[in-house]
């Protein structure tokens, strides 16, 4: 676990477009997600991790795969972007590869992604979710998250439900991790 630095832009896009592939078919359409390309996504996620005006955090997640360490994993926090006004922060993304999940890898993201936004003084937080993405909503109620909102998206004319679990403070998921990973 660690922070993202710029040369991670294109390990990140792919997380990105895969995470998606590999999550949301039957939940977004299929137009949606064979549209998502590597090479734009790369271009955004330089653009964002060469940003040194901007107010978030990204991490990436390492793995050995295939006898290589690789990212199969990132996590970007920063402020609330929505309105929901009592929370100042948010986890804006949390994508894990399948060939990294269920090895602690999104929780100990949880942790540091957690942790900057204590720094930043962004101790309320939320993050949302589709709706009919059931893994990521167990994952969130077990970091502790309580369901606070939902609202719809529109992905190519299609309406997809969000949800937003908040907590009051993230201390905990960050203490939490501080020790369950030493």
């Amino acid at each position: 676990m660690r922070r993202a630095r710029l040369d991670d832009a294109a390990a990140i896009a792919y997380v990105h477009v895969m995470g998606w592939r590999e999550t949301y078919p039957g939940i977004v359409p299929a137009r949606t997600l064979a549209t998502m390309d590597v090479f734009s996504r790369t271009r955004y996620w330089a653009q964002v991790l060469d940003n040194k005006r901007n107010r978030i955090d990204v991490f990436v997640a390492e793995m050995p795969v295939d006898g290589e360490d690789r990212v199969v994993g990132f996590g970007v926090t920063g402020p609330e972007q929505v309105g929901l006004t009592e929370y100042s922060g948010e986890f804006h993304a949390l994508y894990v590869l399948k060939v990294g999940q269920g090895r602690g890898l999104g929780a100990r993201m949880m942790a540091a992604m957690a942790s900057a936004l204590i720094q930043r003084g962004m101790n309320a937080s939320t993050v949302w979710a589709l709706r009919d993405n059931w893994p990521a909503r167990r994952f969130y109620e077990k970091m502790g998250g309580l369901l606070v909102s939902e609202r719809p998206l529109m992905f190519d004319g299609t309406r997809v439900m969000e949800v937003a679990y908040g907590w009051d403070d993230v201390a905990p998921i960050a203490r939490r991790s501080e020790e369950a990973w030493r």
